[in-house]
């Protein structure tokens, strides 16, 4: 409790993904009062191809989504 989970399409470097994670366990952490050893953050990479079924899934018409994409089509990201 919490755990966050950021979904992404590959390309960045481990170095990077875990940078990231860091980053989002600290904002947890001071934003929500959790202590950081409750805290965990996994990463699930995705190809291009697979991004359409994310988006459809996970956020497409999804309330719990509280940041929204500057985008409504997976396939072109337009």
């Amino acid at each position: 409790m919490p755990h966050v989970v950021v979904k992404i399409v590959g390309g960045p470097s481990k170095e990077q993904l875990q940078d990231c994670a860091d980053q989002i366990a600290s904002i947890v952490n001071k934003t929500l009062g959790k202590p950081k050893k409750y805290i965990s953050v996994s990463v699930e990479e995705y190809s291009y191809a697979e991004w359409p079924g994310v988006y459809d899934e996970y956020v497409k018409n999804r309330d719990n989504v509280l940041v929204k994409p500057g985008y409504t089509n997976p396939h072109t990201f337009n």
